[in-house]
């Protein structure tokens, strides 16, 4: 299964961002070269330590992931090594986002978010999700076993007041799944949120459904655009009967408020491509999906998206239990910490059991991505709101 990613050019406080992504670099290295120096003078366990901490302070760094992988192998660990260079390249690959210089930013984004930027975390007044899943499409063929599922799931564990904490009606978590999950009441529901929030605010985003690839577009290359695969699409009229990306990007860019705003896909990338169909139990479909609009979803403010999965591989759903593995461990990590773990310890959880749960059961490999890299996330999704 995949999805092209929301596009939209949301460059507020490009200056300061970039310094806060050199400075999550940078305390991992000086915690690296602490391994390195307990490493060299034997101290194993305390190396091992060292690189642990590295990994907390910057895991979505293709530079740090890059690093613990060449300490693991100066340690002997060659497996471990090289599921740390694994990562490193899945980042590196999956994050075009350069971010570079430290002048003044564009003008432009949520009202009111410079403002909570410098006010550090700022105070959450309310929060928005609008989750979508399908499973089952007026043409059959294009059925997936478990989206649906895994959007209902998704949704209860926002709204459980010991994970999420969003508010348990439809104003707070939209749930579209299969038969509701059309053009028209996806494109209502982006419209509801993005009157409702205020910078301010949290909104989560999760999708779950095929995709297609600009290059699959008819139109002229300067209009091409990818689609959400809704319950009613054609294939062959993606225009009339799929949701474009470029206008899911004009809607987020132009009219969403909130300063933190949290993508999830429980997706497959292979590129800007046309692949064959996957094996069963994958949730990829036959249509490729465009690379070069991640850059513009990490652009931003407390802008963040994670994916299941990078470009090169399929995100696989579990034959032990009715859920994708992604969306399975997502909830998971949403538990930790009761609730209360923030974006960054999230993402780093799901690096770790993913893979590993993926290789122990189908012998395959899924390698989930967050953009922006380089920087930690401090979004805590299940925070109470004020």
């Amino acid at each position: 299964m995949r999805i092209d990613n929301v596009a939209f050019a949301l460059t507020l406080l490009l200056g300061a961002f970039h310094a806060h992504a050199q400075q999550c670099v940078s305390q991992a290295l000086g915690s690296l070269g602490k391994a390195r120096a307990e490493i060299v003078a034997g101290n194993d366990a305390q190396g091992r330590r060292w690189i642990e901490q590295a990994a907390l302070e910057c895991p979505t760094s293709a530079v740090v992931l890059g690093k613990i992988a060449g300490l693991y192998e100066a340690l002997g660990d060659a497996e471990t090594a090289k599921s740390w260079r694994e990562r490193a390249e899945a980042q590196q690959r999956g994050t075009p986002l350069k971010l570079q210089g430290t002048g003044t930013a564009p003008q432009g984004g949520a009202p009111g978010c410079e403002q909570l930027l410098k006010d550090g975390r700022g105070w959450v007044r309310e929060k928005y999700a609008i989750v979508v899943g399908v499973s089952e499409f007026q043409n059959s063929s294009y059925n997936l076993r478990y989206a649906a599922k895994d959007a209902s799931d998704f949704a209860r564990a926002l709204q459980d007041p010991a994970i999420g904490r969003f508010k348990a009606d439809p104003e707070h978590v939209r749930l579209l799944v299969n038969g509701s999950a059309t053009v028209s009441n996806i494109r209502t529901a982006i419209n509801d949120v993005a009157k409702d929030a205020r910078p301010e605010d949290i909104v989560v985003m999760y999708f779950s459904s095929h995709g297609t690839a600009a290059a699959n577009d008819v139109a002229d290359d300067d209009a091409k655009s990818g689609y959400i695969v809704t319950h009613e699409t054609d294939i062959s009229n993606l225009y009339g009967t799929a949701f474009p990306m470029e206008e899911l990007r004009r809607v987020v860019e132009k009219r969403i408020r909130a300063c933190r705003v949290v993508l999830f896909l429980d997706t497959c990338f292979s590129g800007d491509t046309v692949k064959p169909a996957a094996a069963a139990g994958s949730k990829m479909m036959s249509i490729g999906i465009a690379d070069s609009s991640k850059e513009r979803i990490a652009q931003g403010v407390g802008r963040v998206v994670i994916a299941s999965s990078r470009n090169d591989e399929q995100s696989w759903e579990s034959s032990r239990q009715p859920n994708s593995f992604f969306t399975l461990h997502l909830i998971d990590a949403l538990r930790a910490k009761g609730g209360l773990a923030d974006i960054t310890t999230i993402f780093t959880q799901l690096q770790r059991t993913v893979p590993r749960a993926v290789k122990a059961e189908l012998q395959q490999r899924q390698t989930p991505v967050m953009w922006p890299e380089g920087q930690r996330i401090d979004i805590v999704v299940g925070t109470a709101v004020d």
